[in-house]
């Protein structure tokens, strides 16, 4: 290799372990401050002969000590051949030592990594640490919130779990509302193109805030959120107001009601009770987001079974 001499090896043999940023060899001094007189008294005091080379480090007693017998077994293993090792390439084409082969007697951890002591301390505060395994956090998500295994597993296998439980600590909105909402509902919209990325968790906790005051009916969540996505910095009230959602009172939603038995007086002479589906389907076309589900079924089939005395 060109420009690459042995004590380049011996410096990155040391570097890697000794923990030194390197190396001094009598090959390359006097230099660094370091006098040819200096050099000589060195040579004499390890009687060097001619022939040889003195390598030296300055650093921590246990660093030099580590890095200079590294360099000792290179040397060693210099007057043999070439040694078995796993090098690291340089820009120019050339290779530099990077940490040794692995042998028969490698165990893991890695024997080119420092042992790490591991205390019963340390484990327990591990195991104190320690998340939920998966089908415990499943069986929880069930006995806390009353979700079915389905929901449980869809809202384990979301990105608001967090999210999930803390609407359901903070409102009183169904659990089962919250989970459908963030799972299912959201995928939904993700599948038509809505950007439900852009809906920040904030926005989320609101709306089911929303939800838990009686301010907005659970059928209008896709349509809240579908323009949250496109409002980032707007709130769920905000959404309400601006798509004209607010909740209707129950003398609105009973006056309503009224007028539609009364324009569908033919469908209700013809169906009778029967036609409690179809006029359903038609207050809920014309309320949707509006009022609840439940409020309009509850309602129409009063006034319905009022009709047909």
């Amino acid at each position: 290799m060109p420009g690459i001499r042995f004590g380049r090896e011996l410096a990155d043999i040391a570097h890697f372990w000794g923990r030194v940023g390197g190396i001094f060899h009598t090959d390359e001094l006097p230099a660094y401050g370091i006098t040819d007189a200096e050099v000589h008294q060195l040579r004499q005091l390890m009687k060097a002969e001619p022939q040889d080379a003195v390598v030296f480090v300055a650093d921590t007693q246990e660093n030099a000590f580590d890095a200079l017998k590294a360099v000792l077994e290179r040397a060693r293993e210099a007057v043999k051949g070439v040694p078995g090792e796993t090098r690291a390439a340089n820009p120019d084409g050339t290779t530099r030592y990077m940490r040794p082969r692995p042998g028969a007697a490698r165990m893991y951890p890695e024997t080119d990594v420092p042992p790490i002591q591991v205390t019963e301390e340390w484990l327990q505060r591990l195991r104190a640490c320690l998340p939920e395994l998966p089908e415990e956090k499943i069986e929880r998500l069930m006995r806390e919130y009353g979700l079915n295994p389905k929901l449980a597993r869809q809202v384990l296998d979301s990105d608001y779990t967090e999210l999930f439980e803390a609407a359901a600590r903070e409102t009183h909105v169904s659990p089962t509302t919250i989970a459908v909402a963030l799972t299912e509902t959201l995928k939904a919209l993700k599948r038509e193109g809505v950007e439900i990325d852009k809906i920040s968790d904030e926005q989320i906790k609101g709306l089911f805030h929303l939800l838990d005051y009686g301010e907005a009916a659970k059928e209008a969540v896709p349509d809240i959120l579908t323009w949250l996505a496109k409002h980032e910095e707007a709130t769920a009230k905000e959404a309400v107001e601006d798509m004209e959602l607010a909740m209707i009172s129950g003398e609105e939603l009973e006056a309503i009601i009224e007028n539609i038995i009364k324009e569908n007086a033919g469908l209700i002479k013809e169906k009778g009770k029967a036609a409690f589906e179809p006029l359903m389907g038609i207050v809920m076309k014309n309320l949707r987001g509006r009022v609840k589900a439940e409020q309009v079924s509850e309602t129409l089939r009063k006034k319905l079974e009022k009709s047909l005395q």
